[in-house]
């Protein structure tokens, strides 16, 4: 390669030349979260309460930050294998048979940097231009920027009208127009933002459909522990093992998400695959906070129950506490989230109403544009807030209805 001349270089700093305007043109149709800016809006409000972020406020439990400390007393602070240590690998494997009745063995299972990296290692390694990526909106807006990222078309299924529940016919119209074309559909259970929850003959029917088609689900599981009804939430990888890629988290599960550790469970020869993009973009997650995971997956579950039991006292408290002041939400039999309907009588957008609540109730929640690319008749609270919290917020928003 011929060196630059003295011409050549004068000419590009009279251009004005801008590095940033080489990137991929995928990039500049990514926006930032809307969770995210809208609580460092809200943050510069003196007095505020902020319901905003999914972030459980309990403390990591002492025996998982014990083995953390253990670890790196035994100076295991060198690079871990790319796909995990075979002890957590093994004590995932055990957890999801455990708790979870799902069979993969530890070589089908990679830890990840959280469920985030899992979430956008499998699709990277699933998508691409001309593919199709289906989810159900509201939902998290990672999966759609994944979807902008490698250039695959997204295909939004709205179930707003249907008690924010996936419906079979509503699937089967969703695949019959993605027919002949690689396709991923995601599915969340317990939802982000809903709180809604699958049953296990609700994701029988799905699978079902599925069956009936070539596409390869991702199933995102990261509060399939937080589950009122069921527990844990049904997956629907036990109705349709050979296609599904099964993501969850200890952030959730364990109040680790400062941790960043995750993992996939995959069908064998597609985790292989995945587990190179898994290395091109990360490695490897820290051999401490694996050892320590590994912990928590093997003695963890009565620390689940015992938070679980709170989160659904704070449930029933959130929403008794808001029905009674006339709103309307939907039904959460799962996560830490409940999906609250702007008022009949407020004309502006859910960003408008959030706004007004936090200026005028000094209570903070997220507008549900951040979960779909539709105008949204809803916001979100996080009850991941001591029954205290909960009270104030209650509080503060009845004395705001009554000076509406």
């Amino acid at each position: 390669m011929s060196e630059p001349t003295d011409n050549t270089s004068q000419r590009t700093a009279e251009a004005g030349f801008d590095p940033a305007n080489a990137v991929i043109p995928q990039l500049r149709t990514l926006t930032t979260s809307i969770i995210r800016s809208f609580d460092a809006e809200t943050s510069t409000i003196p007095g505020i309460l902020k319901l905003t972020l999914g972030e459980p406020d309990f403390a990591t439990p002492q025996f998982i930050k014990d083995a953390a400390v253990d670890s790196l007393a035994r100076n295991r602070t060198h690079y871990a294998p790319n796909a995990g240590t075979p002890g957590l690998r093994q004590a995932i494997s055990g957890y999801l048979a455990r708790r979870r009745n799902l069979q993969y063995a530890p070589e089908d299972i990679i830890v990840t940097e959280g469920a985030s990296e899992a979430v956008s290692s499998a699709l990277t390694a699933l998508l691409h231009p001309g593919a199709a990526l289906l989810y159900t909106v509201p939902g998290f807006g990672l999966y759609a920027n994944m979807a902008k990222l490698t250039g695959a078309d997204q295909i939004e299924i709205d179930t707003t009208g249907t008690g924010f529940v996936l419906t079979p016919e509503a699937l089967e119209d969703a695949l019959r127009s993605v027919a002949g074309r690689d396709a991923v559909l995601v599915l969340n259970s317990p939802n982000n933002p809903t709180g809604v929850t699958y049953t296990a003959d609700q994701l029988r029917a799905l699978a079902d459909v599925v069956e009936r088609y070539d596409v390869t689900m991702l199933s995102d599981e990261v509060y399939a522990e937080i589950s009122y009804e069921t527990r844990p939430a049904p997956s629907i990888a036990l109705f349709a093992p050979d296609r599904t890629v099964v993501v969850d988290s200890t952030s959730k599960t364990y109040a680790m998400t400062g941790w960043r550790l995750g993992f996939l469970a995959a069908p064998h020869e597609l985790a292989g695959f995945i587990a190179k993009v898994h290395q091109i973009h990360v490695s490897t997650a820290a051999m401490f906070t694996m050892d320590a995971a590994q912990v928590a997956y093997e003695k963890g579950d009565e620390s689940i129950d015992r938070m679980v039991a709170e989160y659904r006292r704070r449930r029933d408290f959130l929403v008794d506490g808001l029905t009674g002041l006339g709103y309307r939400t939907a039904n959460p039999t799962g996560s830490f989230f409940l999906y609250v309907a702007v008022p009949d009588g407020f004309d502006g957008s859910s960003f408008d109403y959030a706004r007004l609540l936090a200026r005028e109730a000094k209570v903070a929640g997220v507008p549900g544009e951040a979960f779909t690319s539709r105008p949204s008749r809803y916001f979100r609270f996080s009850y991941a807030a001591s029954l205290d919290t909960l009270r104030e917020a209650v509080a503060r928003i009845a004395a705001f209805r009554d000076r509406a």
